[in-house]
């Protein structure tokens, strides 16, 4: 009884402390200035997986980020591997030293984000569309920002607290490449 109560504990300490925080990246390098990064144009390459590893869509994304009167907007059109094509359009503020704001049409009242360093962490829910309707999803999603303006982008998708999946992007703001 005694060995099942500290393995248990051992568990819970583990588990406690697995959690990464916007806080933890404080010191790294390069700094992600997120209305800097994303002004002008960019474009991200993304794939998602299901829970169980198997690739599911593959897509690629080019965005125009406009910066007006301390708001970033990000027309991102994406081009899914099937030839489907969406639209999103995100309204970001900076509302602290640390913290962001975001809205889209699709995203469920407000996206949270937070950042330090080289990372930011956005909180959101949103209506995915699946087949003909949409799934409500929670996102965890993580930005990193790479040196030669490569950003890396990982989003643990979720519903009714089950990962349900994995979005990987890779982000680009090369110009020559963003105008293709």
């Amino acid at each position: 009884m005694l060995r099942k109560m500290i393995a248990l504990s051992f568990l819970l300490v583990l588990t406690g402390c697995g959690s990464m925080k916007p806080q933890d990246f404080a010191q790294k390098e390069p700094v992600f200035d997120v209305f800097d990064y994303f002004e002008g144009n960019s474009r991200a390459w993304g794939i998602f997986e299901d829970r169980f590893g198997t690739l599911r869509r593959q897509f690629t994304v080019d965005i125009t980020g406009t910066v007006k009167d301390g708001t970033l907007t990000l027309e991102e059109d994406f081009l899914y591997d099937d030839g489907e094509t969406d639209r999103r359009v995100w309204v970001i503020t900076k509302t602290g030293d640390h913290t962001y704001e975001g809205r889209a049409d699709d995203i469920i009242g407000t996206a949270i984000g937070s950042q330090y360093g080289n990372a930011l962490n956005w909180s959101y829910d949103m209506d995915l569309k699946v087949g003909d309707g949409a799934w409500r999803v929670s996102f965890n999603d993580w930005m990193f920002l790479q040196p030669d303006g490569v950003l890396v982008n990982r989003a643990r998708v979720r519903k009714w607290g089950f990962e349900i999946g994995e979005v990987t992007l890779f982000f680009n703001r090369n110009s020559s490449l963003a105008a293709n």
